[in-house]
C-alpha cells in the first residue's frame, strides 16, 4: 500500500502517530514508509525471526532492504539454525537501532501461536535489558505471519511490554502498513483504558475479522478497499466522487450504469485507500430492499475477494430509502458471514464503521446477533458504544 505510506522519504518527519502508556512504561507508535525504516531511532529493535534467521519477508526484509542492506543477514546467518524461542544480537547494520535482538518465535515445526510469541519477546527484552537498552523498539511482525492480524499481534506486544524488566522504560512500535498502524492505535488505546482485558471490538469468523469502529469521517480511516453504496450511476457527484477527484470521476462515469444489486471497482485516486467497490443498491432516487441490499454485498464481497482486497472498509451510509439502520447492519453482517464461511476469503479484516452514536449501535447489535453463533464473549455494554464515539 504505497499510496497510503506518507511523505516523500526525504521530507517526512519521524515522529509518532500516538503515545501511549502500558503498565507504567511510555509506548510511542511510529507509522512509516519501509524506505523510511533507517531513520526510526533506538538503541535496541527486537525483530521476531524464525530458526533460519533469514531476512527475505515481511518486516526482516524490509530491514534488509531498505535499512541494513545486507550487512545485518551476513552477520547473522552464520549463527543459523536458532533454537526455538532463542535470541541473537547482531549489529543494526546502516539504520539508527545500536543493536537487532533477533528472537525465534516459531517452534521446531516452524508454526507459532501468541504464547510462543510471547515467550519469544519476553527473552528479547531481558537481552535488551542486559545490553542497557534505554529505548526499545518493537517491530510489527504482522507481516510476516500468515494469516494474521495485527490486533492480535499488537495485544501480544502489550503483553509482553507490562511483563518487562524493570528498568526498561520506554518503547517504540514500528509500523510500515498503515492499516496495521491504525489497528495498533485502536488496540493499545483500548489497553491503556482498560489494561489486558479481551479486546471486544473484534469479532473472527473463521479466517476473518469484523472490526467495530468509530471515526468522524471515513477518510480517516486506511482500508485496501472502501465499499461504496450508491445508485446505478455510482453517483459521480458525491461525496466520494469529490475526495477522490478526476481519476475517480473518470471511472466512475465510464463504469456506470451499473445493474441494481452488482458491484464494480476502481482505482481509490486520491483517497486514502486504493480501490473503491461501488455497490448499486437502486436506480437514482428509488428505494432499495433488502433483496437488492443482499445481491450488491453479495457482488461486492466477491469482487473485494477476487481483487485480494486484505482489508475493507463499510461505512454506515448517512442516508438509506428502504431500509433502516439496524436492517441494514443487520443483512450486510449476515450476508458477509455466509461468505466467509463458504469458502477461505482472502478478505481478512473488515473494519464495521459508525459516524454517529446510532451507525455505532447498528453495528453492534449485527454483532450480537454473530457472537451466538460464533460463540464469543459478549460485546461491550452501551456505554462502550459512548467510548469508542468519544475517541472518534
Amino acid at each position: 500500500m504505497s499510496k497510503l505510506a506518507f511523505a516523500h522519504p526525504w521530507l517526512a518527519r519521524i515522529r509518532p502517530t500516538a503515545t501511549f502508556q502500558i503498565a507504567g512504561a511510555r509506548v510511542e507508535l511510529y507509522s512509516v514508509a519501509p524506505t523510511n525504516l533507517h531513520r526510526v531511532p533506538a538503541d535496541v529493535l527486537i525483530l521476531p525471526a524464525d530458526g533460519t534467521l533469514r531476512m527475505v519477508r515481511g518486516f526482516r526484509k524490509q530491514v534488509r532492504d531498505y535499512g541494513g542492506f545486507n550487512l545485518i543477514e551476513q552477520e547473522v546467518m552464520p549463527y543459523a539454525p536458532l533454537e526455538p524461542r532463542g535470541v541473537l544480537v547482531s549489529s543494526g547494520g546502516r539504520t539508527k537501532f545500536k543493536q537487532i535482538v533477533h528472537c525465534n518465535i516459531y517452534d521446531e515445526q516452524y508454526t507459532t501461536d501468541t504464547s510462543l510469541q510471547q515467550i519469544a519477546l519476553g527473552r528479547a527484552l531481558e537481552q535488551a535489558s542486559q545490553l542497557g537498552a534505554q529505548t526499545v523498539a518493537f517491530a510489527d511482525y504482522t507481516i510476516d505471519l500468515r494469516r494474521a492480524l495485527a490486533e492480535e499481534t499488537a495485544l501480544t506486544i502489550a503483553q509482553a511490554i507490562s511483563q518487562r524488566p524493570a528498568n526498561l522504560q520506554r518503547f517504540r512500535i514500528v509500523c510500515t502498513d498503515p492499516v496495521n498502524a491504525w489497528v495498533y492505535q485502536q488496540v493499545l488505546g483500548w489497553v491503556t483504558q482498560s489494561g489486558l482485558a479481551p479486546y471486544p471490538r473484534m469479532v473472527p469468523v473463521r479466517h476473518t475479522a469484523f472490526h467495530l469502529a468509530s471515526a468522524k469521517h471515513w477518510s480517516e480511516v486506511p482500508a485496501h478497499g472502501l465499499w461504496h453504496f450508491t445508485d446505478t450511476t455510482l453517483n459521480p457527484n458525491g461525496e466520494v466522487a469529490k475526495l477522490g477527484k478526476s481519476l475517480l470521476q473518470t471511472k466512475m462515469r465510464e463504469l456506470a450504469p451499473l445493474p441494481v444489486g452488482d458491484a464494480t471497482i476502481t482505482p481509490g485516486g486520491a483517497l486514502l485507500h486504493d480501490f473503491v467497490v461501488h455497490l448499486a443498491l437502486s436506480e437514482p432516487n428509488q428505494p432499495t430492499s433488502v433483496e437488492r441490499l443482499q445481491s450488491a454485498v453479495r457482488a461486492g464481497i466477491s469482487l473485494s475477494h477476487h481483487q485480494s482486497l486484505r482489508t475493507l472498509l463499510i461505512p454506515m451510509p448517512t442516508t438509506l430509502n428502504g431500509v433502516d439502520r439496524n436492517t441494514f447492519a443487520q443483512t450486510v453482517v449476515d450476508t458477509l458471514n455466509d461468505f466467509f464461511h463458504e469458502r477461505i476469503a482472502k478478505t481478512e479484516r473488515v473494519i464495521l464503521l459508525g459516524t454517529d452514536t446510532s451507525a455505532v449501535e447498528a453495528w453492534q447489535k449485527a454483532l450480537e446477533q454473530l457472537r451466538d453463533w460464533v460463540s464469543l464473549p459478549a460485546l461491550e455494554a452501551p456505554a462502550e458504544v459512548a467510548s469508542l464515539q468519544g475517541q472518534g
